[in-house]
């Protein structure tokens, strides 16, 4: 039996989208895609920006720590009695005795520099009274300054002038030493009076008698050991003694000058030391 098919299934339909080619891809693959490519999107900005945006904390992994080592004891301070309370007059006292220490070091300290302007001045040949003075008013009742008082009117020349004022009058010397006695002979006299016109006498290391004597005093005045040369005149015989006596009196001031300036710096020097150590000195010299 035939089956035959019905009219309405054999007629073409007339709806031309019908005919039309399906399309391989739906619409709904096509939102599911583009959903996925925003997730991916989301997923790479919050791995990129999401550091910046809120940084994560690293949690380093610590050890555990070892016990801390106990502080070692602070000293305790030394308790300190209070000091006593100072009475007024015993303040007044120590300033007092401050003020007074101060006083004789500058006193000292001036005395000592007066002492040393003094040996400048009386080291030359003139006199030398208004520095005396003034060690006197700083080192009153001094017995060298006082002893100096009649010296300083007039000084006394140099070593150096008096050493070569001994060579200038050492033939006179030499001709004098060579003085002949009352009971000398002939020979005797006529050598004496012709030496005061022209004097020979040896100089050197192998001279004797009165020419020694008169070449070791010359070496130590030229020195400036005026107390030698005046011991080494000592030895020449007594008819000298005229001709050496102006030079003699001369070389015994510088001398005497020359020891007492030299007592009244170290008198100086030992007050200005004993004021330092606030000491007493010994007094004056």
């Amino acid at each position: 039996m035939n089956t035959v098919k019905d009219s309405a299934e054999l007629a073409p339909t007339r709806n031309p989208s019908a005919y039309a080619r399906r399309p391989v891809l739906s619409g709904v693959f096509w939102v599911m895609m583009a959903f996925c490519a925003l997730c991916l999107l989301a997923a790479a900005a919050v791995v990129i920006l999401g550091p910046k945006l809120a940084p994560v904390r690293k949690i380093a992994a610590v050890a555990p720590a070892a016990a801390p080592a106990p502080a070692p004891a602070q000293p305790q301070p030394a308790q300190v009695a209070p000091a006593a309370p100072v009475a007024a007059s015993d303040l007044t006292a120590r300033v007092q005795r401050l003020e007074t220490g101060q006083t004789r070091i500058v006193d000292a300290a001036a005395g000592a520099l007066a002492a040393a302007s003094l040996s400048d001045a009386a080291s030359g040949p003139g006199p030398f009274g208004a520095d005396l003075a003034a060690v006197a008013r700083l080192l009153p009742g001094s017995p060298d300054a006082l002893a100096l008082a009649p010296l300083a009117q007039e000084g006394a020349p140099t070593r150096a002038a008096l050493a070569a004022e001994l060579t200038d009058i050492g033939g006179q010397v030499a001709a004098a030493a060579r003085t002949p006695g009352k009971n000398a002979s002939f020979i005797d006299q006529a050598a004496y009076a012709f030496s005061r016109v022209v004097t020979i006498r040896r100089i050197d290391g192998g001279a004797s008698g009165a020419d020694a004597a008169l070449a070791r005093a010359e070496r130590a005045a030229e020195d400036g050991d005026l107390e030698h040369a005046v011991s080494a005149l000592d030895a020449l015989p007594d008819a000298t003694k005229s001709v050496l006596a102006p030079w003699r009196d001369r070389a015994e001031r510088r001398m005497e000058i020359d020891r007492r300036i030299a007592a009244i710096r170290s008198q100086a020097m030992a007050n200005l030391a004993a004021a330092q150590s606030g000491g007493t000195s010994g007094g004056a010299s």
